[in-house]
């Protein structure tokens, strides 16, 4: 799986926002950001004027959509294996790819993301594995003005509410797994970003996956995605099993709560 780069240095210098307003074209900012060593981080992602290329991002929340293109990947990719483990798998390509670089364009950018239809759109390959993600160009609001560093919610509560919310019950639905695998998940690669990537962002992830409950008082799914159990190589373990131990052809991930039974 892709996953943001280890042991990189620094961001490049912070610019501040066009003739100071708090407005500037993502393309813009996307190229302020992935520079140098991060460069390869958000390659899989194209600014395009109009995010058509692949399948719009918003259609998956619908299991009718999701359901064939999962089947057809299990099918081709791991055709004697569990299909539950197999999705699990579709989806950390999918949020490692979409999801690692828009938390330091929303974190160390930050940007305000407009999550809606019509904004991104998913690209893969002949087994309908992501491979990458359009972004339709618009003018996009930054706090890299404001005095005081703006709460992480702020600036991914719609990514969370408007998209991942309803994709995780799509994904859901579609395979019959828990939805605390797909959120587990979704928490796992938080977690790595904010240790690895955000060393000097004035946004932290960490209530993301800290906070109890979400701004509107409902329960935070991606609360905790870690256990305090320590796993082989002495990292903390996760909470939620990804279930990759059951792909024959798969390496059992070295966090997996199920390493020592």
């Amino acid at each position: 799986m892709m996953s943001a780069p280890h042991n990189q240095s620094n961001l490049p210098p912070r610019q501040p926002s066009i003739n100071g307003t708090e407005s500037k074209l993502l393309s813009e900012i996307k190229a302020q950001v992935f520079q140098g060593p991060y460069q390869g981080l958000g390659e899989r992602h194209h600014v395009t004027a109009d995010a058509k290329a692949g399948i719009d991002c918003f259609d998956l929340h619908d299991p009718e959509c999701l359901s064939p293109l999962l089947d057809h990947y299990c099918k081709m990719k791991y055709p004697n294996d569990d299909r539950r483990a197999a999705v699990s798998m579709w989806s950390q390509w999918y949020f490692g790819l979409l999801l690692s670089p828009m938390l330091v364009m929303g974190a160390w950018g930050e940007v305000v993301l407009p999550f809606q239809a019509g904004f991104v759109s998913m690209k893969s390959d002949d087994v309908n594995c992501p491979v990458g993600f359009d972004l339709t160009d618009r003018h996009v609001r930054q706090t890299v003005t404001d005095p005081v560093a703006p709460c992480s919610w702020a600036h991914f509560d719609d990514l969370i509410s408007m998209h991942l919310t309803p994709l995780i019950m799509s994904l859901s639905t579609s395979s019959k797994v828990s939805p605390k695998v797909f959120w587990s998940n979704v928490g796992v690669l938080i977690a790595y970003v904010e240790k690895h990537v955000l060393k000097d962002s004035r946004i932290s992830l960490v209530p993301l996956i800290s906070d109890a409950k979400r701004p509107d008082d409902m329960r935070n799914p991606l609360a905790n995605p870690y256990s305090t159990k320590q796993s082989e190589d002495g990292s903390l373990s996760r909470r939620v099993c990804c279930l990759r131990y059951l792909l024959t052809s798969v390496k059992i991930c070295p966090t997996c709560p199920l390493a020592k039974l």
